[in-house]
């Protein structure tokens, strides 16, 4: 912060009557619609030459004083005077700042994207430390930041550019989440705060529980304090609990799967054919999802001078997802993984009549449990004027638990049926409706139980070394990390051994919903009822499928920097290397190991061209290591699509050569700041498909393989800017005005080697080419109004390396938020926030021009009211 401007919250509050406490309730409910604008003017002896920043516009100052304080590329997000942040989760948190997106779950933020990278290129920590990961597969590094909650933290920041003393697996960024602190502020500390949920869309909760409607709440506290000789020691603890239940409905194709016919009527496949593009099945989906967070923190803190600091933390977070999934189906074509029609007759650019298809009736029931479990402890010794030394002891360790019961009904080929294209949601008549909705006509096809897990445990240690002079320091550390994980699934399935159709469990609770495009649902499967025929008659169970693997990796690293203070600006600058080694495999199969050495160097000038403007521009390297079971998973086989998933021992760490270049302005009250960056990513990783009959592998033949490999290149070209400011400049009542804005184009090159020895050039997978941000605010003693636009640009979700056509996009998508608060004392407010207010959805694209429907969901608005209390 600047030298005019000094921090204070110190409200002159008014007595307050029960008919004003009734007036700020009802304008707390109204102000999400009417967005009313009223200050009252402060008198002329109140007016001091202190500036009084509190709200969102201290949660905004102490962001850009974060930013203009790090030596390197980086931006923050802080909580504001009564510790709060407007998001649920640290994933929606994080997709306010600069050059970060987010991938969404079911409604919900969950992993970050920084400058346009894959999740699996962050490097996510707790005050410093490693986070693991309960992901499984190639998503393994990506920790789903939805599963922290937003209120165990006190700041977010994300470090774009890297210098020697960081961890060098972060291409896109590292993540830290820094927990509150008793040290933070002199005086004991209360934060606590509790909402009740409406959903637009909710429903009755559960799918493995009893079923009951469940009411969205959350409540949350901080607290802490300082005690002891000279308030040396000090505590800070954390609660989190939250629970939302809503429905979605979502439409799609499944897997991309559009075709062509010829002029006489035969199927030709994509792009062979007449021109006229063709869905080969309707797929409707209908969700039920119950969402648990519990989270804790704890912080212990011993400072008995200024040479000590010795602190213990903890964090632990659960978050559990309990899911219904409905399904119904019409396929076209006879059966198979990939069925489509071998003819069409009376087609027209819109339609066409198909004597084959089928119907599908299914239901899934998932729990998704994930633990994320953290226990540090940070000691720094100050031995004299010029030596510093830190040490950091992390244990981290991530559970997956993800049982399923999935079950299905169907009838036999025979159902044929007119298709229509003439809408975006394609819709189809059966030709023979009586017979094709009547439940007694779809006979049982199978019951499976699937268990998959996932244990990440990691141990890390990290020493450093600092010796200041009067303009030269210089830095030296090291790193051991040592890190577990284990991953597995067992797979059984069940057939009825008696006649069994869904006339015997049907549910038509869905029939009278209408959604997207005026789609039904006409009849589900009863779950209980067929839990209980399940139980209480024979069903013959398959072969159990059981997969799993163990790996291990260990990293020592150590660098040296050295920091140059020449007056109006410093290089920092020096050179980090990682040596990496692993192992690990099936427990039936033949392990595997590996190592390899990287040498990082890296650099950061910093300028202070005038009082108010610092230019900073960064060169470094940067690596992606791998996961360690795509790795040393083995095979995992698909009988029924004769296709087989490999692991790749060979594959190499991703390498990335970055630039970065910020001019950042610090006008009053705020910030102005533009950069631009460039990223040459050698040795991309990305799955490859190879298709066609004969693949032999340990003997037996596939017609599919699946693993994963590198990519001959990447590049990505960036800019961001950003803008953010309080407008105190403004007279009375204005002046309780802010403003922000931050946006970030990117263009990508990615070339995708293919099975025949070719190659295809296409943009990063999940990268979207333009993300923004937009901020308004309005406060003042009594109250405060704060909107939040968040825009993310359309990008390829799935790559299909060897069929453009199948690529898979996401739309485009813009989400509007709103929160009016009104403090009826100094110490409580109330609040009224309204989420996603624009009903945007996800949307999915496929197909020639990227124009036809993959997937469709909607998610409809929510909307909470609470109370917030400091003290």
């Amino acid at each position: 912060m600047s030298d005019q401007t000094r921090l204070r919250v110190n409200f002159a509050r008014p007595k307050f009557s029960a008919r004003f406490m009734r007036t700020c309730c009802t304008a707390a409910l109204a102000a999400c619609i009417s967005a009313p604008v009223y200050a009252q003017n402060a008198d002329d002896e109140d007016e001091a030459d202190e500036i009084v920043v509190y709200g969102q516009a201290l949660s905004m100052q102490r962001s850009v004083d974060a930013k203009r304080a790090a030596t390197n590329i980086m931006d923050a997000t802080v909580q504001d005077d009564i510790g709060r942040l407007p998001d649920l989760n640290t994933a929606s948190v994080i997709r306010r700042i600069t050059g970060v997106a987010v991938q969404n779950d079911q409604a919900e933020a969950r992993f970050p994207i920084i400058r346009g990278l894959n999740p699996t290129y962050n490097r996510t920590t707790i005050d410093g430390g490693i986070v693991s990961s309960p992901e499984r597969g190639g998503s393994g590094r990506a920790v789903p930041l939805d599963v922290i909650p937003a209120s165990l933290l006190s700041r977010l920041e994300v470090v774009k550019s890297a210098t020697p003393e960081l961890n060098a697996n972060a291409i896109g960024g590292a993540i830290n989440v820094v927990t509150r602190s008793a040290f933070d502020q002199e005086d004991p500390f209360f934060y606590g705060s509790g909402f009740i949920g409406f959903h637009e869309q909710s429903g009755d909760g559960g799918t493995l529980s009893d079923g009951d409607r469940v009411q969205p709440w959350r409540a949350n506290f901080a607290t802490g304090t300082r005690f002891g000789p000279d308030d040396q020691f000090g505590v800070v603890i954390g609660f989190d609990y939250s629970v939302r239940n809503f429905e979605i409905p979502q439409i799609e194709v499944d897997d991309a799967d559009y075709t062509e016919f010829d002029d006489a009527g035969n199927n030709v496949g994509l792009g062979n054919g007449n021109g006229i593009i063709v869905p080969t099945n309707n797929r409707l989906f209908f969700y039920n999802n119950t969402r648990q967070r519990i989270g804790g923190s704890g912080k212990v803190e011993w400072r008995p001078s200024e040479q000590f600091e010795l602190a213990l933390s903890g964090l632990y977070t659960q978050f559990n997802d309990d899911e219904r999934r409905d399904e119904f189906t019409y396929e076209l074509g006879t059966s198979g993984s990939a069925s489509e029609p071998a003819t069409i007759t009376g087609q027209t650019p819109t339609s066409g009549v198909t004597q084959t298809g089928y119907g599908i009736v299914g239901i899934g029931r998932f729990i998704l449990d994930r633990k994320i479990y953290n226990a540090q402890a940070d000691a720094i010794w100050r031995p004299s004027d010029i030596a510093t030394f830190d040490t950091r002891f992390t244990y981290s360790g991530a559970k997956l638990h993800n049982p399923e019961s999935t079950e299905s009904f169907r009838t036999d080929t025979t159902y044929g049926a007119r298709y229509d294209t003439v809408d975006f949601f394609n819709r189809f008549s059966p030709l023979d409706p009586e017979a094709f909705f009547d439940p007694s006509n779809y006979a049982h096809s199978g019951r499976g139980g699937l268990d998959r897990f996932a244990d990440d445990e990691i141990y890390e240690a990290a020493l450093n070394g600092e010796f200041a002079f009067e303009s030269f320091t210089v830095k030296a550390g090291g790193v051991y990390r040592d890190r577990t994980k284990e991953e597995g699934l067992t797979y059984v399935s069940y057939s009825a051994d008696a006649p069994y159709t869904l006339a015997q469990v049907l549910d038509t609770k869905l029939g009278d919903v209408d959604y997207q495009g005026n789609y039904h649902f006409p009849f589900r499967i009863d779950s209980d009822a067929a839990n209980a025929y399940f139980a209480e008659n024979a069903f013959s169970a398959g072969a159990p499928y059981i997969s799993g693997s163990t790996a291990s990796e260990e990293v020592i690293a150590g660098y040296i920097q050295g920091d140059l203070d020449f007056g109006v600006g410093s290089i920092v600058g020096g050179l980090r290397v990682e040596h990496t080694s692993w192992d690990g495999g099936p427990a039936d199969a033949e392990q595997v190991s590996g190592e390899y050495t990287n040498w990082l160097p890296s650099a950061i000038a910093r300028f202070e061209l005038a009082d108010d403007v610092v230019f900073r521009i960064a060169a470094s390297r940067t690596i992606g290591r791998p996961d360690i079971t795509s790795l040393t998973r083995g095979l995992s086989i698909n009988v029924t699509e004769n296709s087989v998933t490999r692991s790749n021992p060979d594959l190499e760490p991703r390498k990335s050569t970055n630039l970065d270049v910020s001019l950042e302005w610090y006008i009053p009250d705020g910030i102005f700041a533009v950069g631009g960056f460039y990223k040459d990513i050698k040795d991309e990783i990305f799955n490859l498909t190879t298709t066609g009959a004969g693949i032999v592998i340990n003997g037996d033949t596939f017609d599919t393989v699946n693993q994963p490999e590198n990519a001959a290149n990447a590049e990505i070209w960036g800019l961001e800017a950003q803008y953010q400011q309080v407008l105190s400049f403004l007279p009375a009542p204005w002046n309780g005005l802010g403003v922000g804005a931050n946006v970030t184009w990117l263009d990508t090159d990615f070339v995708v080697p293919l099975g025949d020895g070719t190659s295809r050039t296409t943009t990063l997978y999940q990268q979207p080419d333009l993300t923004y941000n937009l901020t308004a605010f309005y406060q003042n003693e009594y109250f405060e109004l704060r909107g939040s636009y968040n825009f993310t640009g359309k990008f390829l979700d799935s790559l299909n390396a060897g069929d453009p056509n199948k690529d898979e996009y996401w739309e485009e998508r813009g989400q509007l938020d709103l929160q009016a608060r009104v403090n009826v004392s100094e110490n409580l407010s109330l609040v009224a926030e309204a989420v996603n207010v624009t009903d945007e959805g996800r949307t999915e694209l496929t197909g020639p021009n990227k124009k036809f429907l993959q997937e469709d969901a909607r998610f409809g608005r929510t909307f909470w009211l609470g109370v917030n209390a400091s003290f």
